[in-house]
């Protein structure tokens, strides 16, 4: 059965940081044949998760796939949860959105670069870090165990987690 799967990220489209770092993911680890379609919506960062324009892409695109089923995946930092109010609010209000939707929850902790790269990254520096990540097949580099966690942890996520639902694995964990 073919699949659609719809990637929310937090980046925006000029840059695209977010599809660069998952895409890769995705590269790495499954088999993406023809029977899977993968979109982004970039939201523009994490507090636009349910803006207008979020919201009427996915379902633009869940309405426009006509070959099977369809599969929204919200990929977000944590940014500072534990010491941060604000962030812990907005990321648990995430959460609760996604889970009323319907929608899966991709978290990185704290921001994707440091997931990726092992350390946060200025916002000027960010686009070319993640274009060199991908050039220098940086990807390979990255400890499969610290994108398949359950808890927040500084420099892990959960991506393979939530994608091992849906997709085939090419690499199995020991």
């Amino acid at each position: 059965m073919a699949l659609q799967i719809i990637i929310c990220v937090e980046a925006d489209k000029r840059s695209g940081t977010d599809n660069v770092y998952v895409g890769e993911t995705l590269r790495r680890f499954y088999e993406i044949g023809n029977d899977f379609n993968i979109n982004y919506v970039n939201m523009g960062g994490k507090s636009k998760y349910k803006a207008t324009d979020v919201t009427r892409k996915i379902k633009q695109l869940t309405k426009d796939y006509k070959l099977g089923e369809t599969v929204v995946v919200y990929c977000i930092d944590t940014d500072n949860y534990e010491s941060n109010a604000d962030h812990q609010k907005e990321l648990n209000e995430i959460i609760s959105y996604t889970k009323n939707n319907g929608y899966e929850l991709v978290w990185f902790c704290h921001d994707v670069e440091e997931v990726f790269v092992g350390n946060s990254i200025h916002k000027d520096a960010k686009k070319t870090q993640a274009l060199n990540f991908k050039k220098k097949g940086e990807i390979k580099q990255v400890n499969e165990k610290q994108l398949a966690v359950s808890k927040y942890r500084k420099c892990t996520s959960n991506i393979l987690t939530v994608f091992d639902r849906y997709l085939k694995r090419k690499i199995k964990m020991p």
